[in-house]
């Protein structure tokens, strides 16, 4: 085996092993473009098959940008997954109009078109997507978000591995990655915008890295070292963080002035950033992190958003919206049965024990189908809470419901409004998204309960 091989190999299975990416008869989707890195992967995955007992699923996007370039670059993919016996899955997007359509930038949009495809085939709760990401990209990464200024959160660079997503040739260097494609004899393809200057990631690729070489010619590993050490070091405080901001929280939104100046500034700013983040939902910027603090410093009031205002009077700092809504009012309704019909807001929620589950039902009500025998306790029906998560069978992902919300571009408004369903363990079922995976039917399931919502305007929904 060739040093290029070997290398690549021996990398990979230790980023596999160091962060317990694949275990045993995994179903793994591989991302691929067609480039070197993808094509490194896809070929060392499978070269693993048997040792893990894989099942490889390549998907392939057309992001509709480069046009007969990208068509090629398809029935590469195609071609070099069929090669190796491997299913192929393939998206033709249109990541331009997308972008217009939702104000992202085009990059941000044929990102999560990507992710969203992955995951769309990560079906089963033994789905992992991987990526080909490596050791230049986190470089990269690291020196672009450096270079905006960013906090410790950017010099992580990118995770080996986040929740069902790996990075297995993390580790591995881009030239070492070309060399085990020629000596492995594998083609690929070069998208053309790699080849630019005109954007600042390849500007940081073609112009930085090889200045940075210069000074250190293992400068790859050196940031993968690093990246690590911030990444520990960043767990450790986001730890110490979430203890403190306990401490100082006195109600929901309400923190002791006292407490939050006992605390070392850099904990102090990251209560404040995350008092700032679960009130309204942003990411607050240093500046208002800053104001807030000399908000505390001085007792003043200050605006930090639209409808997000903080001020400090007789020791207590309060996060609230325009309307002055330190904690928002939650509506809550504990039901002694499992069949309950009643008006929650502007929702009308009925639930009915179904007796006759072999009779047809549309594949739409399926999210909405209870097995009653995992409900502990009393069902509540509720808005959500902090802390509250929910696994989506689709998307095989446990998340928080305000992570859902966000990234479900669901309203500032209508998020503490959503009814949940919940019951002693936790979040049952969530109108708009549907019943957890622990909850869910299944095909041994004999108690079956169905969830109904209908709106003000009239429209019902079984989603």
């Amino acid at each position: 085996m060739n040093t290029n091989t070997l290398l690549v190999n021996e990398k990979a299975k230790k980023a596999i092993e160091k962060y317990a990416m694949l275990k045993k008869g995994d179903r793994v989707i591989v991302g691929l473009s067609g480039g070197a890195d993808s094509v490194c992967l896809l070929h060392f995955l499978n070269s693993i098959k048997s040792e893990y007992d894989l099942t490889i699923v390549s998907a392939h996007i057309n992001h509709g940008i480069r046009g007969e370039e990208a068509e090629k670059d398809a029935l590469f993919s195609k071609e070099f997954s069929e090669k190796l016996n491997v299913q192929f899955k393939c998206l033709n997007a249109d990541c331009i109009k997308e972008s217009n359509e939702t104000g992202e930038s085009v990059e941000e949009a044929g990102r999560r078109i990507r992710y969203d495809f992955f995951s769309s085939l990560a079906t089963t709760e033994n789905s992992v997507i991987a990526t080909a990401h490596n050791s230049n990209d986190n470089m990269e990464t690291i020196i672009f978000n450096i270079t905006r200024g960013s906090s410790l959160n950017g010099a992580k660079g990118i995770p080996p591995k986040r929740e069902n997503i790996i990075r297995p040739l993390i580790l591995c260097t881009r030239e070492e990655i070309e060399g085990y494609c020629k000596e492995n004899s594998l083609s690929f393809v070069t998208d053309s915008t790699n080849l630019s200057d005109d954007y600042t990631r390849n500007k940081i690729r073609h112009l930085v890295i090889p200045e940075l070489k210069r000074i250190n010619s293992n400068v790859e590993e050196a940031f993968s070292r690093f990246s690590e050490s911030v990444r520990d070091d960043a767990d450790f405080l986001e730890k110490s963080t979430l203890s403190a901001f306990k401490q100082a929280e006195i109600d929901k939104n309400t923190y002791s002035v006292k407490i939050l100046d006992s605390f070392h500034k850099s904990i102090k700013s990251r209560v404040i950033f995350k008092a700032i983040k679960d009130f309204c939902g942003e990411m607050p910027d240093s500046k208002r992190i800053e104001a807030v603090s000399e908000c505390i410093k001085n007792s003043t009031k200050i605006q930090l958003y639209k409808n997000c205002y903080a001020q400090t009077k007789d020791g207590v700092l309060k996060i609230f919206d325009s309307e002055k809504k330190v904690v928002k009012n939650q509506e809550r309704i504990v039901f002694d049965s499992l069949e309950f019909n009643c008006q929650f807001g502007q929702y009308t929620i009925e639930t009915e024990i179904l007796e006759n589950i072999s009779q047809k039902i549309k594949d739409l009500l399926l999210d909405n189908l209870i097995d009653c025998d995992t409900i502990c306790g009393n069902l509540v029906l509720r808005t959500r809470q902090e802390g509250d998560k929910i696994t989506l069978n689709k998307r095989n992902v446990t998340k928080t419901l305000k992570k859902l919300f966000i990234e479900d571009n669901v309203s500032k408004e209508k998020r503490d409004v959503i009814p949940v369903i919940a019951d002693d363990n936790g979040v049952v079922w969530v109108f708009g998204f549907g019943v957890n995976k622990k909850n869910a039917k299944t095909k041994e399931s004999k108690n079956i309960l169905s969830v109904r919502v209908s709106e003000k305007n009239g429209f019902t929904k079984n989603e």
